[in-house]
């Protein structure tokens, strides 16, 4: 294989430095025979960016400005070399050989892979799903809805499929994907600071023709929110509007449609506040 590289893996920090050590050991124990890490720091105020100075072999693009995940990933992937990309979010653990395995699938099944997330008590973490309808958005993990323990995942559209399988939208927390289909539509919308850029490439890659292939038997621990809990009220303004955005996007047409769902994400958005005020940590 000489030193041509098969896959890059792209990792966008701010304020990781407790996790990205894990992550990108997990990645060194990997026995995969040709891999890059770049890793984008979005002006992190804690010591990421000595953490990953300190790791050795990565190609660290330490920025002063925070543009996003979206604009961050598009931003690294400019600059891969690799067939592949892997979108890695920086508190993850990766399995040993699920490089290999990701991409072994892959080059039989053309499109996008996404291996299974878990909790690090290896509780199983919803991250395959339907795309998001008008009905379904009402119950998604950051709904009222769903903090108070009224809807189950099941409601919200996520999958648990036991095979591989084709599905409808993945979390971009751990995503491969050929780097010349994501240069082909685009990579992600830059218009989602953080939150739904996901949901939105999934959708316009299935509008492409290409597939999404969800592995449950590669199971990836994920630290979820280890990055935004610090800042939770953005964390939740940043996720409410980017669900309105994609509505938008998607749903043009649906004016009195989407003006009822901007109306219920204000009133999230306001719970969360609530929430916050009252010191109530929501609900997985």
């Amino acid at each position: 294989m000489g030193d041509r590289i098969l896959i890059s893996v792209l990792i966008v920090t701010y304020n990781n430095a407790n996790t990205i050590g894990n992550c990108i050991d997990s990645l060194y124990a990997q026995n995969f025979p040709s891999l890059e890490i770049l890793v984008r720091d979005n002006d992190s105020s804690d010591s990421t960016v000595e953490v990953v100075n300190a790791l050795g072999d990565v190609n660290l693009f330490a920025c002063k400005e925070n543009i996003g995940f979206g604009a961050a990933m598009n931003y690294l992937a400019e600059r891969a070399v690799g067939e592949y990309l892997f979108i890695l979010n920086p508190d993850c653990i990766c399995p040993e050989n699920s490089l290999q395995q990701l991409y072994d699938f892959a080059k039989s099944h053309p499109g996008a892979v996404s291996p299974a997330l878990v909790y690090p008590d290896g509780t199983p973490q919803p991250s395959s799903r339907e795309l998001p309808t008008y009905s379904s958005i009402i119950f998604s993990r950051r709904s009222p809805l769903y903090i108070l323990g009224l809807a189950r995942t099941k409601s919200a559209g996520y999958l648990r499929p036991e095979n591989n399988v084709k599905v409808p939208a993945v979390s971009a927390t751990a995503l491969l994907i050929n780097r010349q289909i994501f240069s082909d539509i685009g990579g992600f919308d830059q218009r989602f600071f953080m939150y739904g850029e996901d949901l939105d490439l999934c959708k316009r890659l299935g509008n492409g023709g290409h597939d999404i292939w969800f592995m449950p038997g590669i199971e990836l621990k994920h630290i979820l929110g280890e990055s935004s809990k610090s800042v939770s009220l953005r964390t939740s303004y940043n996720h409410h509007i980017s669900i309105y955005k994609y509505f938008r996007k998607h749903h043009p047409d649906r004016f009195f449609s989407n003006l009822f769902l901007g109306i219920l994400l204000t009133g999230g958005f306001c719970f969360s506040v609530l929430l916050k005020i009252m010191g109530i940590k929501r609900r997985k």
